[in-house]
Formats: structure tokens, C-alpha cells, sequence
């Protein structure tokens, strides 16, 4: 029999949300900037059609939509003001939803109208398994990009697999949740074809979903700050261990993960006899110089990351601990008991309250 995964799909979905490019992160200072062009939709009317970036593909392919999408006037005609900095990814669709093109909007492409050429769209299906362990594969938000661009939006797999209707053209799939080993798909829908079939997607269990009350296993970084470079998880025990995951990129980690985790352990300062606290970022950055190079660019920052009351570690580009553990959402907070075995998961919040009955 089948063993089910208990999934967190809206954590999942806003760790997508927040999956933005490190070179252009979100926030601080984008302007308004005047986005306008036309719809070409061949011999169909363009009146009506649709121009938005977080497109939502759940389980009923043909039902996709956005939230407040631009829409064309009679002609085909748009134009709407909107926050800008660096570019954009589009994905325009005609009333009906039949036709479309994705297109990466730079900002340099604002001095002129831009236009959507409509395609016919082409139903792409995925086959999502898992072979290793026999889980159920269902309920799994995946971000849909134009492959080389941005996110252009997410769907939500069901028992069996993903189905998608899409223009043609280079796509990237990015499947990421609390509980599978991250994988991407990459594919090319050709033109002229009703339907699709992408390659298979198989996904493998993380080690937080399968490693409950067992030993976790090594950990790999390339840096660290208040730890040696090559500090090894084992060397940690004898304390409970809890282990923020963060990325420097996700604005909620700069505007309240790592805050609150200050907050936390200046509140509980008695127990930093039995619990060790580390800051594990994700591989995006390389170094810690990369790090605080990356940070002292950001607007919202309001704390500097060499003077946390807690180390921070950088995971190494291969093996990822991040990839093999699996969090899936950021900030996510991991709590390992004195001998190195998983105890607890989930919110900072949820941690407190097991260790306020433990540790008073």
C-alpha cells in the first residue's frame, strides 16, 4: 500500500512565490514604469485578451487564470503603469484562453509598444511518479517558467501527474515542496500539436520527510561565519540543535526569519547552555563575502549578518544539504535532539513551544 506524504501546499506555494532571481530581488527600488503594446491574434478577435505574470494552472487545466491581469481593449490595445525594475515575464492569452505567448519584457523594451503574437495553445502533459518510496505525488505546486526567463506562474499536480495548457516554446518546471528533493524539468513544446507529452518527472523523498526520530547525516558547506569553514554537523551535539534554513534572496528571511530568530535567542538566553543555534543558508550565495556583498545591497536590510548572536553556514554547490534535507520553503526551522536525530519541523513558533516545555 501506498504510504501518503502530508503536504503544506500553501507553504509550498509561497516558497515558489518567493523563489526570485538573486540578481533581481524583489522590492527597493523599482519605479513606475509605462508597460504598453498590442495582442496579435491572427484571425481572432484580440478583444479581451489577458497579459499577467502569476498565471495558476490547478487541477482543472483548461480553468487556468490570473489575478488582475492587464486586458486588451477592442483592437488588442494595452497599457498599465506598473512597478519596474530589470524585467518581467509575461504570458498573454486571448479571452477564450486558447491561443498565447510568453514573452521577457526588459526594461529597455519599455521605450516602445511591445507585441504578443498568440499561437494556438497545446495541452502538455507530465507524468509526475515517485518509484523510490512509492508516495502518492499529488497536490505538489510547481512553478512554470519560460525556460532562460521567469516565472510566468504555478500549477498543482494531481494522482499521476501535471497537465498544462501552453503556448509553444522552451519551458522550466521547478518542483519544490517541503518534503521532495527539489528537481527541475526542461522541455520544448513544438507547435501544431494538440497535445504534448513532456518527459516523466520522477521525485525522490527529502530526508526531513523520511528521517523523523533517526540520525541525520553530514552536512555540507562550502563557508561559514562563527563556525570553522569545515565544522561538521557532528560536532555539534551534545546540544539540541536548531537549524534555520534561509536564503538571501527570500524577503521574509531578511524582513523576519533571521529577526526573529535574534529575537528568540535573546528571550531564551538561559537555554543556550543546552541548545546551539545555526543559520543555514542555502547555495545561492558562495561565500560569506558573497554573502555580505549581497545583503549590504538590499533596502529592507535593518541587521548585519556578521553580528548575529548565532553562526551561519553556507551550504556547498554539491551535494546540497539543503537539495538532500528537502525544507522546501523559506524560512523553515529544523530541530535536531544532543545525539543528532530529527526531533521537530515546521515554524520558529511551533519549535518554542516544544522546547519551552523541555528546556524550562
Amino acid at each position: 500500500m501506498k504510504r501518503t506524504l502530508a503536504f503544506v501546499l500553501a507553504a509550498a506555494v509561497a516558497a515558489i512565490a518567493e523563489d526570485s532571481p538573486k540578481k533581481n530581488p524583489p522590492g527597493g527600488n523599482a519605479k513606475e514604469k509605462l508597460f504598453s503594446g498590442s495582442v496579435n491574434a491572427g484571425s481572432a478577435s484580440p478583444a479581451g485578451a489577458e497579459i499577467a505574470i502569476g498565471w495558476s494552472w490547478t487541477l482543472d487545466a483548461d480553468n487556468f487564470s490570473a489575478k488582475e491581469p492587464i486586458v486588451a481593449d477592442a483592437k488588442g490595445r494595452f497599457e498599465k503603469s506598473m512597478p519596474w525594475k530589470d524585467k518581467k515575464t509575461f504570458l498573454a492569452v486571448d479571452k477564450a484562453h486558447r491561443l498565447g505567448a510568453g514573452m521577457e519584457i526588459k526594461e529597455g523594451d519599455l521605450a516602445k509598444p511591445v507585441t504578443f503574437r498568440l499561437q494556438p495553445m497545446v495541452r502538455v502533459k507530465v507524468r509526475v511518479t515517485c518509484k523510490e518510496a512509492g508516495l502518492s505525488t499529488a497536490g505538489i505546486a510547481v512553478g512554470v517558467k519560460l525556460d532562460g526567463a521567469e516565472r510566468i506562474g504555478t500549477g498543482t499536480t494531481k494522482e499521476g501527474g501535471l497537465t498544462l495548457l501552453l503556448p509553444p516554446g522552451g519551458y522550466k518546471l521547478e518542483f519544490r515542496q517541503e518534503g521532495w528533493q527539489p528537481r527541475e524539468a526542461r522541455f520544448v513544446v513544438p507547435p501544431n500539436k494538440p497535445e504534448f507529452a513532456a518527459p516523466d518527472v520522477d521525485l525522490t523523498p527529502s530526508l526531513l520527510a523520511m528521517k523523523m526520530g533517526q540520525e541525520m547525516p553530514e552536512w555540507h558547506i562550502a563557508d561559514a561565519i562563527g563556525l570553522p569553514k569545515d565544522a561538521k554537523l557532528a560536532s555539534l551535539r551534545g546540544k539540541r540543535l536548531l537549524i534555520l534554513f534561509w536564503r538571501d534572496g527570500c524577503p521574509s528571511c531578511r524582513g523576519w526569519g533571521i529577526p526573529n530568530l535574534v529575537k528568540f535567542h535573546d528571550a531564551h538566553a538561559a537555554w543556550m547552555d543546552r541548545l546551539q543555534i545555526v543559520a543555514f543558508h542555502n547555495k545561492d550565495a558562495s561565500s560569506s563575502k558573497d554573502l555580505q556583498d549581497f545583503l549590504g545591497k538590499q533596502d529592507d536590510m535593518k541587521w548585519n549578518v556578521l553580528s548575529l548572536p548565532f553562526p551561519v553556514v553556507i551550504d556547498a554547490p554539491g551535494p546540497s544539504t539543503v537539495d538532500e534535507w528537502g525544507p522546501g520553503v523559506f524560512p523553515y526551522i529544523v530541530l535536531l535532539d544532543a545525539e543528532g536525530k530529527l526531533e521537530a519541523k515546521g515554524t520558529l513558533e511551533e519549535i518554542e513551544k516544544r522546547l519551552e516545555q523541555e528546556l524550562k
